[in-house]
């Protein structure tokens, strides 16, 4: 037998003591990330396309980013920088991204620009796109090439997943004791565009061949619990032989469906290979189906919610389905993406000021494992900054966060919410996926919420603009506000947020109090910050802060923790 060297052995101790970074779930819908032997919640930012591609700029944007307050950051890995030369593999880029993440205390989720970057294959080696012959695209229904490798080329396949397993090498070589790269992601926002699918004269013929059986089987056991889309497209009627269009419907519907398939089984060749040398979790994006548009104007056949199905059958190395958000109605987008079969993640939106209420509410109402606004290197430390360009301003990153304490400056919403997100991290990781959280997301058209807590306590949470005292109340337009509600015992809450006022009842009281109905009064109430899951009394709050103890409030364009207990009384407890 071969035996293996005792300095080998020695170097392998800390990895077989500390395992890799993994997802773990809670309840049927909620994950986290585990790292280090302690679950996070991935309070982050996406770097821009570019913003990774020289070490300067990685220097400056992580340090940026550390001061932010974030803990994760997303950052693309491009196939053209780590193969410039077919078989001449360069990790030089990889490893500036894991040096300076670790200097910044940033835990990173790498993105896999290979074959696809929405949608085209803009990311691939110079040697990769000049042999179409050897690497084809796929056409349109003229013959037309696109600037899309075919999803069916085993040449494709072979080379990007040759480049992704180098990179799952290194990072097994180089970090799995620090563990500073938590999640990758395969390709990004996959999916056909300009056609609903390829229309190659091999793409064609397996349209119009015989659904795999692997996927007929998978349809025939899970369709209690298909996506209703699915469900309602699939004839399960059909010969058992059935082709595509014979089992979905000869539209361009069934041809997103077997796009989707093509895509699914390759990215899972991609991810299995890689999660067999080092098994990091892994995810796919995904470029929403909004505005009207049909397949093909949106990317067709990427992990969009309706064809998750197909992502679970085709490719089950993939964890979750990440949702990127361009587009109004936050809560509807959310709301397709946590699925039972899908804890929400959403790996990019678009950078505005509005994120950091949108942050509170995914962590807080949908147990998001994480929440990571794009180019978020953009993002200024302060207001003051915005509202000068800070760019423009040749203000050093050091003087922008040292401007927080200057007068008439204060941090920039995402930068204040993303504090408090860092400050009850913990807290919240303890009752994800549990009735001890919840998050409400309050505009000028839905102006209050409910949340019934474990304790019979109804929580009647307002937009702080319907009392009427702050400036801005009157205007036409009223700004998004939100907070996370965390339960920490018996009638004993955190209130998380901005823009928000809490009024508080028993939960089985008419809308009017009759004799004989319990009342509840606010016990105690102060603004607190929270250390190593400890609170610390910022400020006591009565009076004119809690309307002489009506309510709990947290004024628009304030980011604060208060706690606040409450007691119960009725007229029998009246001497």
């Amino acid at each position: 037998m071969k035996r293996i060297p005792f300095i080998v052995l020695v170097n392998l101790i800390p990895l077989l003591l500390t395992a890799q970074p993994r997802l773990e779930y809670r309840g049927n819908s909620s994950a986290r990330i585990v790292a280090n032997g302690k679950p996070m919640l991935m309070i982050g930012g996406e770097l821009g396309n570019s913003s990774a591609s020289m070490p300067e700029d990685v220097k400056r944007t992580f340090s940026h980013l550390h001061k932010m307050g974030l803990n994760t950051v997303l950052v693309p890995l491009s196939w053209e920088l780590i193969e410039a030369q077919e078989g001449t593999f360069d990790m030089s880029s990889l490893d500036v991204i894991l040096a300076e993440a670790r200097r910044n205390e940033l835990k990173v989720v790498l993105l896999w620009f290979g074959a696809w970057k929405n949608s085209m294959s803009c990311y691939a080696p110079e040697w990769f796109k000049r042999n179409v012959k050897r690497f084809p695209r796929a056409h349109t229904p003229e013959g037309k090439p696109l600037e899309e490798a075919s999803s069916l080329s085993k040449n494709v396949l072979e080379a990007d997943k040759r480049a992704f397993c180098r990179i799952m090498e290194h990072l097994r070589d180089y970090d799995a004791q620090e563990q500073t790269v938590v999640m990758v992601q395969v390709e990004n926002e996959i999916g056909m565009i300009e056609v609903p699918r390829d229309y190659s004269a091999d793409a064609t013929r397996m349209y119009q061949s015989a659904v795999p059986k692997q996927l007929t089987d998978y349809l025939k056991q899970h369709q209690k619990s298909l996506h209703p889309y699915l469900k309602e497209k699939w004839q399960p009627q059909a010969k058992a032989d059935a082709n595509w269009p014979q089992l979905f419907g000869d539209d361009i519907y069934a041809e997103e469906i077997f796009q989707t398939w093509t895509y699914a089984t390759y990215v899972e060749q991609i991810a299995k290979a890689g999660r067999g040398i080092y098994n990091l979790p892994m995810y796919v994006n995904v470029a929403l189906n909004s505005r009207g548009r049909k397949p093909g104007q949106y990317p067709s056949g990427g992990p969009l919610a309706h064809l998750i199905d197909l992502w679970h059958c085709g490719a089950p190395s993939v964890d979750v389905l990440g949702v990127d958000i361009y587009d109004k109605g936050i809560k509807s987008w959310l709301s397709k993406y946590h699925l039972p079969n899908n804890p929400l993640f959403v790996p990019e939106i678009r950078l505005e000021d509005k994120d950091a209420v949108y942050a509170l509410y995914a962590f807080g109402h949908h147990g998001a494992m994480g929440f990571c606004p794009f180019s978020i290197e953009d993002y200024p430390l302060t207001t003051a900054a915005r509202a000068n360009d800070w760019k423009q301003m040749d203000l050093s990153q050091d003087d922008q966060l040292n401007a927080f304490t200057s007068v008439g400056s204060s941090r920039s919403p995402l930068v204040a919410s993303y504090q408090l997100l860092r400050q009850a991290e913990p807290l919240i990781l303890e009752r994800q996926g549990t009735k001890d959280m919840d998050a409400v997301l309050l505009d000028h058209e839905q102006r209050e919420a409910e949340i019934i807590t474990p304790d019979g306590v109804r929580l009647t949470v307002k937009h702080s603009y319907t009392l009427g005292w702050e400036p801005g109340a009157k205007d036409a337009e009223w700004p998004e506000t939100a907070c996370i509600i965390l339960r920490l015992g018996k009638e004993d809450y955190l209130v998380i947020g901005s823009g928000v006022v809490v009024t508080f009842s028993p939960a089985e009281s008419s809308a009017t109090w009759q004799k004989g109905d319990e009342c509840i009064g606010l016990a105690k109430c102060e603004e607190v910050s929270i250390v190593d899951g400890k609170q610390h009394v910022v400020r006591h709050l009565n009076g004119d802060q809690t309307h002489q103890g009506r309510h709990v409030r947290i004024p628009v364009g304030v980011f604060q923790i208060q706690h606040f207990k409450l007691y119960r009384y009725s007229a029998s407890s009246v001497s």
